[in-house]
């Protein structure tokens, strides 16, 4: 926010207790923002809680399978907590602000273990492919994965630490 849409109350001449410091408020358009990317969390949430149950741990196949399934299903659920920070921070509701931002850290912990879960099934991956065709869509899916597993975490983290800064400034 600038220091131009910032209005202090009482004026230069009045005393410095009495001051306050008034925002405007927030645009309509923003609360609205606030409900479509709480609806996106929740669809995005949903669509990979299913993915994962019933659990199969221990298996190699399903364990692969499912962390490049949820890689592929986090644009939705990334754009929802994208949108509900946006809307919190520019509302000035500082809890929301702080829940999404844990809510994409821990998220973003999460993607870290499914990581390295996929990672060490890599090899059983490899091992159990021998048709040319099959192991380079395997490779292909192996990139997009590991890409996608490092850019995710760090892009919830990031959106985490606007969250956290975003309500500080709104203390200062």
């Amino acid at each position: 926010m600038s220091v131009a849409q910032r209005v202090v109350i009482g004026g230069a001449n009045a005393d410095p207790q009495g001051a306050r410091l008034v925002l405007p408020p927030a645009h309509p358009g923003w609360s609205l923002l606030g409900w479509v990317g709480l609806v996106f969390l929740v669809i995005g949430l949903l669509d990979l809680g299913l993915g994962w149950f019933p659990a199969h741990f221990g298996n190699p196949e399903w364990e692969f399978g499912t962390v490049a399934h949820t890689l592929d299903s986090l644009p939705i659920t990334v754009l929802g907590l994208a949108m509900a920070l946006a809307s919190a921070v520019e509302r000035r509701v500082s809890w929301a602000a702080r829940a999404v931002s844990v809510l994409c850290w821990l998220l973003a912990l999460a993607l870290v273990a499914g990581l390295v879960v996929f990672l060490l099934d890599i090899p059983v991956a490899l091992k159990a492919t021998t048709q040319p065709e099959v192991r380079a869509g395997l490779h292909r899916a192996i990139v997009k994965a590991v890409a996608q597993g490092v850019l995710y975490p760090t892009v919830l983290v990031a959106i985490g630490l606007q969250g956290v800064r975003a309500t500080r400034r709104a203390r200062a």
